[in-house]
């Protein structure tokens, strides 16, 4: 079982740069427009221009990408270092067939299993912190009644 992430900051950075996203037109348009611009006879200096004008739309982009990388990573069960560090073909298959499986899902079914997986993994934490703490207060009880401990003589060193 892989450790799952607990801490959501990348999810929360994920969704301000979808809602930053809309204020600036698709990474689609900004391409077609700028492959235009590149193959019409029209000089340099406007698709560098263009180019410019965009800086802050592709870097909300890269980002974007990288963030559901992490993400695509994290719900792969075999974990890609071990895959490649193992040599293992098989190992190597599998992580393959996941990570192929993932990338043919949409962003935001990315995105909702992460949030599923990272919820999982909050209720398993929280049913594992009550069951200690259930446990402690039974142990207590007991020391405290001194069935376990029994009085006996302070140590003396």
């Amino acid at each position: 079982m892989r450790k799952v992430k607990t801490d959501n900051s990348d999810l929360i950075q994920y969704l301000e740069i979808i809602k930053e996203l809309k204020n600036h037109i698709s990474i689609e348009e900004y391409r077609n427009e700028y492959r235009k611009l590149r193959s019409d006879n029209i000089p340099l200096i406007k698709a560098q221009k263009f180019k410019s004008a965009h800086t802050e739309l592709r870097r909300l982009d890269r980002k974007k990408e990288s963030l559901l990388d992490k993400f695509i990573d994290e719900l792969n069960p075999v974990n890609q270092a071990s895959a490649f560090a193992s040599k293992n073909i098989d190992k190597l298959e599998t992580y393959s067939l996941y990570r192929r499986s993932l990338l043919e899902k949409s962003d935001d079914e990315i995105v909702s299993l992460v949030i599923k997986q990272r919820t999982e993994a909050a209720l398993e934490f929280q049913r594992s912190v009550e069951q200690s703490l259930e446990q402690l207060s039974s142990i207590s009880s007991l020391f405290e009644a001194k069935i376990v401990a029994p009085s006996r003589p302070k140590r003396t060193m």
